[in-house]
């Protein structure tokens, strides 16, 4: 990917690999932002500018015709499905998000859909959704039309196109004790997928496609993970113990493969953990202010390690499998609140009678 940062710089930066030699570097418009949450924003918009001056210098380049044939969407979709949609990790996901996408612009011509056409849709599924699922729909849609050009359009209407803004919703970790009252809760299965997602770091889509030949030893080697490239998990004494007590079946985990459609199981495994914190009384979902599955495993075991353990970042980000630390970073940075007060040396606890005086 052609988008880099530089220290003299607050604006993201462009590599045109096929541009004339002395003009492939090129600056953006976009600033990096403070934030974790806002330089990943920044960083989708300046890839969408790298996407659409990539596609700029290729029909240039082989002199394409400016005139572009019509198509309408819901044709342009069918194509897409097959020919790339289809060879997708997350392609169950996607196609549910193609079906909301065809409900509304099925019948737009793909040279009618502009900003303002995407405004109408933020509009029409903001009641029925939240804005973290529109944002996931439309970065499909920016990805299709990206993909239309120059065949179809001269350029993507939806460069630069901001996202709808986020509340992220409030989410903990688990704690040790929580741990522990689930693990006693859970039969074989379960106890070895908590052990697994919060000391291997899996994420879960990767755990239910575990299979025994996948294990060597103390180590799991994923071959298909989210991020696209194979890796290995270290397994700790524990997970080691909790996999062998698994002694049937090909998969680790294939309670939670029964339903027909695989984009359901976890869902299997969201509502095994919800019956779980229900039998010992521990809230559950973010609506709750409870347990997630992801916060209660990846999250909690990485930052485990990280703070608690003072584990290497290189060391937690491989046994992670993260691209690049920033995560981890964000991890790192959000030590709890006992952590906090030992930094800063702590408040002594005042008397009753120091209490009454004050």
């Amino acid at each position: 990917m052609g988008v880099y940062r530089r220290p003299d710089s607050p604006y993201w930066h462009l590599w045109l690999e096929t541009a004339a030699p002395g003009q492939q570097r090129e600056r953006t418009d976009v600033r990096i932002g403070a934030t974790t949450a806002q330089r990943a924003d920044s960083r989708r918009l300046a890839e969408d500018v790298y996407h659409q001056r990539m596609n700029e210098i290729a029909a240039r380049l082989y002199r394409l015709p400016s005139a572009v044939p019509a198509i309408r969407f819901s044709k342009y979709a069918d194509a897409y499905e097959t020919d790339t949609i289809a060879h997708h990790k997350g392609k169950g996901r996607e196609l549910e998000m193609l079906k909301a996408l065809r409900g509304f612009f099925g019948d737009d011509l793909l040279t009618a859909i502009d900003q303002d056409r995407v405004k109408t849709y933020h509009t029409h599924r903001r009641a029925t959704c939240a804005a973290r699922t529109i944002n996931r729909e439309v970065d499909l849609l920016k990805a299709m039309l990206r993909d239309a050009v120059p065949k179809y359009l001269a350029v993507s209407p939806l460069v630069g196109m901001k996202r709808l803004a986020i509340v992220k919703p409030k989410r903990r970790l688990m704690s040790i004790g929580e741990e522990a009252k689930l693990l006693a809760a859970g039969d074989t299965v379960d106890r070895a997928l908590i052990i697994l997602a919060v000391d291997g770091l899996i994420r879960l889509g990767d755990l239910l496609d575990l299979k025994r030949s996948d294990r060597a030893r103390g180590w799991l080697y994923v071959a298909d993970p989210k991020s696209g490239e194979p890796y290995e998990v270290a397994l700790s004494a524990r997970a080691a113990k909790a996999l062998n007590a698994i002694t049937s079946g090909p998969y680790y985990f294939e309670k939670f493969r029964k339903a027909e459609n695989p984009r359901d199981w976890p869902g299997s495994v969201r509502q095994r953990l919800q019956r779980l914190c229900e039998r010992v009384h521990i809230p559950y979902g973010r609506k709750a202010g409870g347990l997630t599955f992801h916060w209660a495993t990846r999250r909690t075991g990485a930052t485990r390690l990280l703070v608690k353990r003072k584990a290497p970042l290189p060391a937690v980000q491989r046994q992670g499998n993260w691209k690049t630390p920033d995560v981890l970073l964000d991890i790192y940075a959000e030590a709890d609140r006992q952590d906090q007060r030992r930094a800063v040396g702590g408040l002594t606890r005042r008397s009753r009678r120091e209490r009454k005086r004050a």
